[in-house]
């Protein structure tokens, strides 16, 4: 598997294309970018001896998608997301849905993911609730 760097302002900038074009509907974009990262994640973390929690942190933080993640029963906390970026909005759109993924994988239940703090609004972290969707 091939691997590709990009910068943190890299990623900004890309935000900043899609949201000129597209308004606030990229960001449902980025958000299936994240779930399809975190459906790779998986894949890799079922090879792995463990929680798939705990290999998903050390992959995250290992490709620079954060400087920390701790992940909690209906919480996320993370430190130094790479989306982070100058915006009035949270801008971790694909850490949403990498978060999403891996609960449902974890809990084999669908869940719902928000940003509920964000280092691009001030926070300290990046703090994301995630919640178990009931039944239809």
């Amino acid at each position: 598997m091939k691997f590709v760097k990009i910068s943190q302002a890299e990623i900004g900038n890309i935000r900043t294309l899609y949201e000129g074009v597209m308004a606030s509907a990229s960001h449902g974009l980025f958000f299936r970018e994240g779930i399809l990262t975190g459906s790779e994640i998986v894949k890799i973390a079922k090879g792995e001896e463990g929680d798939l929690l705990k290999t998903a942190t050390k992959l995250l933080v290992a490709r620079g998608w954060a400087e920390d993640v701790t992940f909690g029963e209906n919480r996320v906390v993370v430190k130094g997301s790479i989306e982070v970026g100058d915006s009035s909005l949270p801008t971790c759109h694909r850490l949403r849905g990498v978060f999403k993924r891996l609960y449902e994988a974890s809990q084999h239940h669908r869940f719902f993911c928000e940003e509920a703090e964000c280092e691009s609004l001030g926070s300290h972290n990046c703090v994301f609730t995630v919640k178990k969707l009931e039944d239809e």
